[in-house]
């Protein structure tokens, strides 16, 4: 019966949600980028371009490292923070969809959920993070700057043909020029086909394919450790050929099938991984592991629920279409900042209108396809994406040091309830630190002015020096390379008589460590 069988939990998407967050950082990048080239050029005005335009030509290009230097700058930090956030998305939510999706097997078999972390997973995750970041790196580090510069020197040379030429007056001749590379954006990557790519537009899709490879196999892995090899076919009210017949289907990477009474559809026979088949290139769909007898479909939505293949094949080419308007808003959006940029008030007024018009097209689109609907975000050319993930990337080191910090707490009060952290007979203050003689077996704190603890002398039953732990570096990382922060112990010798005989320095041992938790346990 359905109710003592389970239902499977679809795992949410956040993984991909926030791994195209990343890449709208990249996007952003390349807009600040022009912005940049264009700020440059323009700057200074163009009346030394009419008055003399290669004298004009030479200032700007021998602005070149200026401009260069703060491009470095720019992706720099952009890059940084971007890297940061895939990490975290790849290696975090990769495994998230594993665990969960293992959970969810080991409860639909019986047992309790729990397991041992799979480290290879978690090994694996890495690399593809390093893969990734090591092809964004060439892109972003390598070749953009140079599409930056290369933009740059051909905008300076093709404005002042134009006016050289007489063709435009010096702020038209910037204008459209300007406006020309900004259509064209900054090169990246051309492919087999002589296909030429933007560098926003490749870092995107290498962001995309790995991230899918990773949702899809973060789900596929904890079915085949338990020997699982059947999976629920999403479904979605638009899908591509190969895909439509199996939305809502139980299926499996092996043979076709009926189990249980489940009628199971075989993969391969699907074009499998191919680019126009089912999980090709840009399909959308997810696989959830399955288990025939233990699991039951989830319930759809009305508006799914009697949606027929050749309904979701036709639904999928109006899709197309409402995506490629999507870009086409995006694009004008763009142009409309870049004309914005410029102070061309007729380019101004001819981006604004485009939009206009597009916006208007968009509506009158999905007035004609119900089952569409309207995502804003899709028609932003950017929403500050760089700020939001600066502000994630702070919020998780905050949080990371506060539960390192509690940790420390909890072995300090620990080591407070058990006895172990040494008992100070004394204290000196200031430069004077304890002498080499003292009350025997006892300890003297040396505090500085301002109360920091800088040390602790230990007395023999002599009452002679026998060692000092210092907690600092005394300002001198390179001559205390010791402990966390350059905690070091010195330990001394005198003879009976109060000579000193030698003094060698060293690490803490963990007994030492331990019984001095009280200063050490914040490092």
């Amino acid at each position: 019966m359905k109710d003592k069988k389970k239902p499977i939990k679809l795992n949410d998407q956040q993984l991909m949600l926030d791994a195209s967050r990343v890449a709208d950082i990249y996007h952003q990048m390349t807009i600040d980028l022009f912005d940049q080239v264009v700020d440059r050029v323009r700057e200074r005005g163009s009346a030394s371009l009419e008055d003399n335009p290669y004298i004009w030509q030479l200032e700007k290009m021998s602005e070149m490292g200026l401009l260069n230097k703060d491009n470095t700058k720019l992706i720099a930090r952009y890059s940084g923070i971007a890297e940061e956030q895939l990490r975290y998305v790849i290696e975090n939510e990769g495994y998230k969809v594993y665990k969960d999706t293992k959970s969810q097997l080991l409860e639909a078999l019986g047992g309790n959920g729990n397991f041992i972390t799979n480290n290879l997973i978690q090994t694996n995750l890495a690399n593809y993070v390093n893969q990734t970041t090591g092809d964004i790196d060439n892109l972003i580090n390598t070749t953009l700057p140079k599409s930056v510069r290369k933009v740059y020197q051909d905008i300076v040379e093709e404005a002042v043909a134009k006016v050289v030429t007489g063709l435009m007056n010096p702020d038209k001749a910037i204008s459209t020029t300007v406006m020309k590379w900004a259509e064209r954006g900054f090169y990246g990557f051309t492919d087999k086909g002589g296909k030429r790519w933007r560098a926003d537009a490749y870092a995107r899709t290498i962001i995309k394919t790995t991230s899918w490879r990773v949702y899809r196999e973060a789900r596929k892995a904890p079915a085949d450790e338990l020997g699982i090899d059947t999976f629920y076919y999403s479904m979605k009210p638009a899908a591509r050929e190969m895909c439509a017949p199996l939305q809502h289907q139980i299926v499996t990477t092996g043979q076709a099938r009926v189990e249980e009474g489940e009628k199971i559809f075989s993969l391969d026979d699907y074009g499998y991984g191919k680019p126009g088949g089912c999980q090709g290139i840009n399909c959308g769909h997810t696989m959830m592991p399955f288990i025939p007898g233990a699991n039951y479909k989830p319930d759809l939505p009305e508006h799914l629920a009697n949606l027929t293949p050749e309904e979701a094949i036709e639904n999928a080419n109006a899709q197309s279409k409402q995506r490629a308007i999507e870009r086409s808003i995006r694009q004008s959006k763009e142009l409309l900042h870049v004309a914005e940029k410029l102070g061309d008030q007729d380019l101004i007024d001819k981006y604004k209108s485009k939009v206009r018009i597009q916006q208007g097209a968009m509506r009158d689109y999905l007035k004609q396809h119900p089952f569409l609907h309207r995502d804003y975000a899709r028609e932003k050319y950017y929403a500050d994406p760089f700020s939001k993930a600066k502000k994630e990337v702070k919020l998780r080191e905050e949080q990371k040091k506060a539960r390192e910090l509690a940790t420390k707490r909890a072995e300090l009060d620990k080591a407070v309830k058990s006895g172990k952290i040494v008992s100070v007979s004394g204290v000196t203050v200031g430069h004077t630190p304890p002498g080499k003689a003292g009350e025997p077996n006892s300890v003297v704190q040396h505090n500085a002015t301002n109360g920091d603890v800088l040390g602790r002398t230990y007395y023999d039953d002599r009452g002679y020096k026998v060692k000092d732990i210092h907690f600092t570096n005394h300002k001198q990382p390179d001559k205390h390379l010791y402990g966390k922060k350059g905690e070091h112990v010195h330990d001394f010798v005198f003879d009976d008589d109060g000579k000193f005989i030698s003094r060698t320095t060293r690490e803490l041992t963990n007994n030492e460590r331990e019984e001095n938790l009280d200063i050490l346990w914040r490092y």
